[in-house]
């Protein structure tokens, strides 16, 4: 076993992390990218999602237990 540094992309998600403001961000385009392909939908339209794009969670909406 070797330690190979912070990860930057695990199961189809890239890892972006900025250890001086403590966040940590999640990006699955490229694993939603694969599985439309994978499928022939690339040319699918876009629908809404659950929540609104742009939405910024805070700590302060975290479950505290």
């Amino acid at each position: 076993m070797k330690d190979l540094g912070a990860a930057n992309f695990i199961l189809g998600m890239e890892i972006k992390s900025d250890w001086e403001k403590r966040k940590l961000s999640l990006n699955q385009r490229k694993y939603v990218e694969t599985i439309l392909q994978r499928f022939n939908m690339e040319d699918s339209k876009l629908v809404k999602v659950p929540i609104p794009i742009g939405v910024k969670l805070s700590a302060e909406q975290c479950p505290k237990t």
